[in-house]
């Protein structure tokens, strides 16, 4: 589908009859054709509202992936930088996708979308499953306290896994619908 574009009245007119139609204007504007054009263009337009500021979250976390990979290098880190970044340039395709009015955008989103569902419901549910207290922070709290610890650790991962892979299948969908 091409991106719409306003033209004169009478330019469209005189393309209307260049290609042999006989109707109005304002006719050929109220058409079923033009109108699902029209309300397809919009329906893109705010998928691409959204991807923009999705491109930005995915950009900050690859940031603050690769920060925390530099201060600390670990293989968690280093997937979950490259995995961010990809899906960063991903994201930046989807929303210019989008904005030429693609639809190509809408499946790409899905994907890209519903990957980083998944991916939040991997980081987690391992986190949360594998809880892991530092010896530092053992040793400066009650031992009593431990079993409470990792409770709310446990909590606080498993929390992130839900409401983040929630968050971004809805997004996905959400983009997914621009197919329509």
């Amino acid at each position: 589908m091409s991106k719409l574009v306003q033209i004169p009245e009478s330019t469209l007119e005189t393309l209307l009859r260049q290609a042999g139609r006989t109707e109005s204007v304002e006719d050929f504007l109220r058409s079923a054709e033009i109108q699902s054009a029209v309300q397809a263009s919009h329906r893109l337009l705010k998928r691409a509202r959204a991807a923009y500021w999705s491109r930005f979250w995915l950009f900050f976390s690859a940031f603050v992936s690769w920060i925390s990979f530099l201060f600390g290098a670990d293989l968690e880190g280093f997937i979950s930088g490259v995995l961010l970044t990809g899906m960063t340039i991903v994201e930046f395709k989807v929303y210019s996708l989008f904005l030429t009015a693609d639809v190509r955008g809408s499946i790409y989103g899905w994907w890209n979308q519903c990957l980083f569902a998944l991916l939040f419901l991997v980081y987690g549910g391992y986190h949360g499953t594998f809880v892991s207290i530092s010896p530092d922070v053992r040793g400066l709290v009650d031992p009593t306290m431990l079993p409470m610890m990792v409770r709310w650790e446990r909590f606080f991962y498993y929390t992130i896994a839900i409401v983040g892979a929630a968050g971004q299948f809805y997004l996905a969908c959400y983009y997914r619908t621009a197919r329509k």
